[in-house]
């Protein structure tokens, strides 16, 4: 069911990759994630795939407990070691769906989740699930791959995610997210389009993208209409990505 295993080949394989990568280890972007949540030191959060524990990581740091789920064994032993080295010892590591989640109802003060959401095969029922888990009062952090609002960029730019990993579900736009996000019991607090440049070719490299593929990819976007062009401009070396970060209060 979904794309699991398809998940679980792709980051598996390139489990590494993820650990170290300054993407996903951005200080900048895990420094402003912690200012905005302002974790208070008795919390337990839930970080929703935990890839190479960057985000755990910069949470432990400030509260009680942190539980770390992934479906990816290999990316779950590398957050292990990420966390070992940063001489972290409050992070529970564990084999998790977050389509169904094995927790109980308002477990956690905090539930995080960085770079993933756009692998969920079901983002309702994961994000239900996620708000399920958190306590009334508590925090809900999402910061994923994004595109511009729009019927061209929505499906061309997922277009492009997907020849580059096959796993790739869909980045949503800030309109769609509002849609998904306006069926739960949430007080949206802060949202931001956060612009990006992913330098080429680490992008690639990252998830092993073939080569036809890769041009594939520079096809697409040189034959997008000019008013998408403004918003996704790229080089040999760069190609123009967006994020969208939410932070909501569960009612």
């Amino acid at each position: 069911m979904g794309n699991q295993s398809e998940v679980r080949k792709n980051f598996g394989l390139k489990a590494s990759n993820y650990r170290l990568s300054t993407t996903h280890g951005n200080p900048v972007d895990l420094e402003r994630m912690v200012n905005l949540l302002k974790p208070q030191p008795d919390a337990i959060v839930l970080d929703v795939a935990t890839g190479g524990g960057h985000t755990a990581i910069a949470l432990a740091k400030y509260v009680n407990k942190v539980v770390a789920i992934d479906i990816t064994p290999e990316m779950l032993a590398e957050a292990e070691v990420a966390s070992k080295q940063s001489n972290i010892n409050n992070i529970v590591f564990q084999m998790e769906d977050v389509h169904n989640l094995d927790f109980p109802d308002g477990q956690f003060d905090i539930v995080v989740s960085r770079f993933a959401a756009h692998h969920f095969f079901n983002v309702k029922k994961a994000v239900r699930e996620m708000c399920r888990v958190l306590r009334p009062g508590g925090k809900f952090y999402i910061l994923d791959c994004s595109v511009f609002d729009g019927d061209e960029t929505e499906k061309e730019i997922n277009r492009i995610e997907l020849l580059r990993d096959s796993s790739h579900q869909c980045s949503y736009s800030p309109r769609q997210w509002n849609r998904i996000l306006e069926e739960l019991p949430l007080t949206i607090q802060h949202t931001a389009f956060l612009k990006e440049n992913y330098d080429l070719p680490q992008w690639f490299d990252r998830m092993g993208t073939n080569h036809s593929n890769q041009q594939e990819i520079f096809r697409i976007l040189n034959n997008i209409s000019e008013a998408s062009k403004v918003f996704y401009p790229f080089g040999d070396d760069y190609i123009t990505t967006y994020r969208y970060e939410i932070l909501a209060i569960k009612i």
